[in-house]
């Protein structure tokens, strides 16, 4: 009798008005392409704009890192009854497919941070101009060694286009290229190879685990004690770089990416050169905004923007920070004084 009654009531629970349903607002998602603290401010962004919007916000960090783990989470998505997706793609030439034949036809989507090959497997992409910020890095190598040196680039995952094209960029800077897109791509496993007045002298992936790429940071001062300056490209790389360069004999000039407070307190400490800073959080509030309007039909949300190009690509300025800004620029990029920018990122995420 007791079970019968439980199960009575578990099944009036399901059919009730407002009880195991969705809000009946309209659903929409970010899914990132890893789960560090990067993806902090584009949540912020993301919540700000439903707020505004009324709706509801499901936002999805895989824990792997995986185009797999995104793929699993993307079908979870459409199951629940999500309108729209935006998406950091991992693997983006391999997942092409995947976008076009199972997820376009039935939602809206666009891609953040990074992109696809195919602009036709999503609606637009938001994010940095990826090519322009690599070149912005390498302005920060010109910076730490004026007169060249030697060089090791770490990342993640070399099969993501943000990665590619920030790596490309800072080559192309150093090799003394003025251009403002990406022509041409230096092999990914290049090592001892010669741009400008540098070498590279390798590029190491870690699978996006910021424990590897330390351990992979103190592999090359080991084997290589008179590398000049450690890059790292993705937000958790700066921070590994750090702990490995204070544990070493050898003392290269680190470059950065991205806004992690460790990062921005080793720009104070003078243990990092700077770090070349996206918008996250306008990542995350314009892509749901888009989204919003698309859903409902509103087709002019892209159409009539002035800052959207031939292939739907928005792109958010990056800006460099370093310490002691005053009115200096790196290469052609604004700067900002750490002292003025840490703040602020810590007033976004809520800490004093």
């Amino acid at each position: 009798m007791c079970r019968r009654f439980f199960l009575l009531l578990l099944l009036l629970l399901t059919i009730l008005p407002g009880c195991g349903r969705s809000s009946g607002k309209t659903k929409l998602a970010f899914v990132s392409n890893n789960a560090h603290g990067f993806w902090t401010y584009a949540e912020r962004g993301c919540d700000q704009a439903a707020k505004e919007l009324d709706i509801e916000l499901v936002f999805r960090r895989p824990k792997e890192g995986t185009s797999a783990e995104q793929q699993r989470i993307i079908q979870d998505l459409l199951i629940t009854g999500v309108k729209g997706i935006a998406l950091s793609p991992n693997d983006a030439s391999n997942v092409v497919g995947f976008l076009k034949s199972k997820v376009t036809p039935k939602v809206q989507l666009l891609c953040a941070d990074n992109d696809v090959p195919d602009p036709e497997a999503r609606r637009c992409y938001v994010g940095t101009h990826n090519y322009r910020a690599g070149r912005a890095a390498g302005a920060l190598v010109e910076k730490a060694l004026p007169k060249g040196g030697k060089i090791a680039i770490f990342v993640g995952q070399l099969d993501a286009p943000n990665a590619v094209e920030r790596r490309q960029g800072l080559l192309d800077y150093l090799a003394g290229k003025k251009q403002d897109e990406m022509d041409k791509k230096d092999d990914l496993n290049a090592t001892n190879l010669a741009v400008g007045k540098y070498v590279l002298i390798d590029t190491r992936t870690d699978d996006s685990k910021e424990a590897v790429c330390q351990e992979k940071a103190q592999e090359i001062l080991r084997t290589h004690p008179d590398v000049d300056c450690l890059v790292g490209l993705w937000e958790y790389n700066p921070p590994a770089l750090l702990r490995a360069v204070r544990g070493s004999k050898s003392k290269p000039a680190i470059v950065g990416f991205d806004e992690n407070f460790q990062t921005l307190e080793g720009i104070q400490s003078g243990e990092i050169i700077g770090t070349v800073v996206q918008n996250p959080y306008k990542f995350g509030y314009e892509s749901m905004k888009i989204l919003a309007s698309l859903v409902k039909g509103d087709e002019s949300v892209l159409k009539n923007r002035k800052d959207i190009d031939s292939q739907n690509r928005i792109y958010i300025p990056h800006r460099v920070v370093v310490k002691n800004a005053g009115t200096e620029r790196i290469g052609d990029s604004e700067t900002i004084d750490v002292d003025v920018f840490y703040p602020e990122m810590k007033k976004l995420k809520g800490e004093k």
